[in-house]
């Protein structure tokens, strides 16, 4: 028994390494493009970025790791029964209770993990961003200057800059610079210099260090009056009005996912059902999201076990479905209950029981034999067979089949090239079919994590379903040029 532990565990921990690691850096993914505008344009430094980055893992982990046991379990036991070792493990008296018991070792171990980061790390690195984020108002300003773009966000003023080079500590340099003050509409004041370093001396406020400029002065009383003067160097400061969101790394809710547990729990105690709600499911929160890797542990295991031909494709479709269905439940629930609509109660948690109970009922199926593991089993075939008839299309007769080689064959012959032969074709197709494969299930799972943080904007301001799923298609594109490479 210790053998087949320990060679179930060590398959089925492999995957769920590597879907951990997919899953989060595609959710980070949103943030890892911020976090390279903030370093090319030099507002932060190198060491800023990895204190941002230990930041903003650990809200990740809360999500991703329910789903990397998941997708562990569904490919590494789908493995064994495509291969008919889970049949040869079951005949030598390895039952499905057993294997839940060998799966739980590492499911456990998951949810402890969960339950730290949740409840200690997570907390602790929220406040951390925030504290971050409020330093870097209060220590410097900063402008979104982009080259050969007339800026406006200066109060009566207009910018041009034709290039931008970052600096040191979010210095910058421009040059070619154009600056215009309406502060006098009837007599504005032009200043033009060869280049400028910016530097932040204060909230709010900048300081540029011109070169190699002019002015140009008007009066409003005697247009005729024209007045041009150059200077070497000379300094002009700016109030910038406001600061900009370069930094702004965190969501609205972030302020409440910082609060400390004991803290939590005296806010959820106030005697005002409207007030104590939402530091309510911030606890719940707290431990329904480790609990999901035991819930959907109870899923993946028979479902897992159940897989016939399908292998680690059918696997990977399942954990895409599973997830999907999961998280949009969690999601609503989590919605309703801020609306008031459901108990904070059921509405953390009603995710939770939902696949708890179809878990148990599915191991219960298995065991003793059933129609719903069976009629799960068939989709998850039939779901294969349509995934394989996509991928491995061929021809339909032999007839077209040679035609279709010795017209490839001619046309080789009459371009006078030998590439591809037919070994050639066979490697490319693989390359290509699995290509396929992964590029679609990036672009689908970028599309549920998107849709899981649209959902509660979508329930709150009753936004047509035509309308998501517009706004989903259109945002294709920009998926495909961000994870093609």
């Amino acid at each position: 028994m210790r053998i087949f532990t320990r060679y179930i565990l060590r398959e089925i921990s492999g995957y769920a390494f590597l879907g951990g690691v997919l899953f989060t850096f595609i959710l980070f993914m949103r943030w890892l493009l911020l976090l390279m505008e903030l370093a090319v344009r030099g507002i932060a430094t190198p060491a800023d970025i990895v204190r941002l980055v230990a930041y903003l893992l650990p809200s990740f982990i809360n999500f991703t790791l329910p789903m990397a046991v998941l997708v562990g379990i569904l490919l590494g036991l789908s493995r064994l029964a495509a291969d008919s070792e889970v049949t040869a493990m079951r005949a030598s008296g390895v039952g499905v209770l057993s294997f839940v018991r060998i799966v739980s070792i590492i499911t456990v171990l998951c949810w402890g993990v969960g339950l730290l980061n949740s409840l200690y790390i997570a907390p602790r690195a929220a406040q951390a961003l925030l504290h971050y984020e409020s330093d870097s108002k209060s220590t410097q300003a900063t402008i979104a200057v982009e080259p050969h773009v007339f800026y406006e966000g200066i109060k009566n003023q207009v910018l041009y800059v034709q290039d931008v080079v970052p600096g040191p500590n979010g210095t910058a340099l421009w040059k070619h610079v154009f600056l215009a003050d309406l502060s006098k509409p009837a007599s504005p004041r032009i200043i033009s210099a060869n280049e400028a370093v910016v530097v932040s001396y204060g909230p709010q406020q900048l300081r540029m260090d011109l070169a190699d400029g002019s002015r140009h002065d008007t009066v409003a009383t005697n247009p005729d009056e024209y007045d041009i003067s150059t200077f070497r160097t000379t300094e002009l400061p700016i109030q910038t009005g406001q600061q900009e969101e370069d930094t702004h790394l965190s969501r609205r809710d972030t302020p409440t996912h910082a609060l400390p547990f004991n803290q939590l729990r005296a806010l959820a105690n106030t005697g005002s059902p409207a007030d104590e709600r939402p530091y309510q499911i911030e606890i719940y929160s707290r431990f329904a999201g480790p609990t999901a890797c035991l819930v959907l542990m109870l899923v993946g295991v028979p479902l897992g076990l159940s897989s016939r031909r399908g292998g680690k494709g059918s696997g990977f479709v399942l954990t895409l479905l599973l997830v999907f269905l999961y998280y949009i439940l969690s999601a609503s629930g989590i919605q309703l209950a801020r609306q008031g609509k459901l108990s904070t109660l059921l509405g953390v948690w009603g995710a939770n029981i939902i696949f708890g109970a179809a878990g148990l009922l599915l191991i219960q199926q298995m065991a003793r034999g059933g129609f719903a593991i069976n009629f799960i089993s068939g989709i998850g075939a039939w779901i294969t067979r349509l995934f394989n008839r996509l991928l491995y299309s061929r021809q339909s007769s032999a007839a077209a089949r040679v035609h279709s080689s010795k017209t490839s064959q001619r046309l080789r012959r009459a371009l006078h090239i030998r590439f591809p032969l037919i070994l050639d074709e066979y490697v490319m197709g693989s390359a290509f079919r699995n290509f396929l494969l992964v590029i679609s299930s990036l672009v689908v799972l970028f599309i549920i994590f998107t849709f899981f943080e649209l959902i509660g904007d979508i329930i709150k301001n009753r936004t047509p379903l035509v309308t998501v799923g517009e706004y989903l298609f259109n945002l294709i594109p920009f998926i495909l040029y961000n994870v093609t490479p």
